[in-house]
């Protein structure tokens, strides 16, 4: 059975893993300890526990169990003193304190929701992630890199991790990996944080294992204004390889349809535009580049209860899944 290593996190990742389902492959997510906004970053101040946000909404993802009891671990409550926590990180934050550690409280959770797969914190600890702008602003916090209070926003220079200890457990899922997928989902917020790990960047680039990127249907004000899919590869080629000409990235998987107007019209409200496939460029850097209509026709809603903003459309999950597998069966 093949194994494949997911580095990400959240809502584009649990797409994934659901698409996967249809597939024999052994599961690996990789996800950040930088998460510090919503009902996440509460319990983590509050409670001084890992960021349990990605984690479950991976658990959910990898769940072949009573859709009650999914249910249970998405919920999130509307009113009172718990208005914007999910049920699930609340769970997850208790078992930790129970079982004395993070490995623990997923591998309880794992056996509530009967998981099929594995979730790893790419960090042995929290972590704070902290952006350099441009103009020379530090931002601090993850959650303030993701949805900036400022209006104006210089680009991202670069970005910066403190306190990260390397999960050995996550080298080694990289170490057997015959796939490595990085994306979709925020770049600078789930995705590269993981690369800034000790250990994770490097690891990656030494694998043999075939290494995928799936670029964003949509840019995101603040953090890639004005990407194209070249764009995305040669950020993620840079924090894999820094320095070097040529990334490790091998295959980039592209969405080419717009969703609809009204749909591109309340993303512009956003500072947000769709993400140009521009494939030309692309195979210009000598890769497979695999670009089709791969968005999906849901038109997400938002939650009540969820502080965070959230993406309105996404990747088709069967779509994904299925180029996937013709990839690496």
């Amino acid at each position: 059975m093949k194994t494949i290593v997911i580095i990400g996190g959240g809502s584009a990742t649990y797409m994934l893993l659901t698409g996967m389902r249809q597939f024999p492959v052994n599961k690996i997510v990789i996800v950040s300890t930088a998460d510090s906004g919503g009902s996440t970053g509460l319990l983590r101040k509050e409670l001084d526990v890992m960021p349990w946000g990605d984690v479950r909404q991976c658990l959910i993802g990898l769940s072949y169990t009573d859709p009650a009891l999914q249910n249970l671990f998405s919920y999130r409550f509307d009113s009172g003193n718990l208005k914007g926590h999910s049920a699930g990180n609340i769970i997850l934050a208790a078992l930790e304190k129970i079982t004395g550690s993070p490995e623990g409280a997923i591998a309880e959770v794992a056996r509530l929701l009967n998981a099929r797969g594995e979730i790893l914190f790419a960090s042995k600890r929290p972590t704070t992630l902290s952006a350099k702008l441009e103009n020379g602003t530090v931002l601090v916090g993850e959650h303030e890199i993701d949805e900036p209070v400022s209006k104006k926003h210089s680009p991202i220079e670069k970005l910066i991790l403190s306190k990260s200890e390397v999960n050995p457990r996550a080298l080694s899922a990289i170490g057997r990996a015959d796939a490595i997928i990085l994306g979709p989902g925020d770049i600078f917020t789930s995705m590269l944080p993981n690369l800034l790990v000790p250990g994770i960047a490097e690891a990656i680039t030494a694998s043999s294992a075939q290494k995928i990127l799936i670029t964003n249907i949509m840019t995101k004000f603040g953090q890639t204004d004005g990407f194209t899919a070249s764009r995305f590869l040669k950020l993620v080629n840079a924090y894999l390889a820094p320095g070097k000409k040529e990334g490790p990235i091998d295959t980039v998987i592209v969405n080419t349809k717009e969703p609809q107007k009204k749909i591109l019209d309340l993303y512009r409200k956003e500072k947000a535009i769709f993400v140009k496939p521009d494939i030309d460029k692309l195979r210009q850097e000598n890769i497979t580049v695999i670009a089709k209509s791969i968005i999906s026709n849901h038109i997400v809603k938002k939650i009540n209860g969820d502080a965070l903003k959230r993406s309105l459309v996404r990747h088709d999950s069967q779509k994904i899944a299925q180029i996937i597998w013709d990839l690496i069966k």
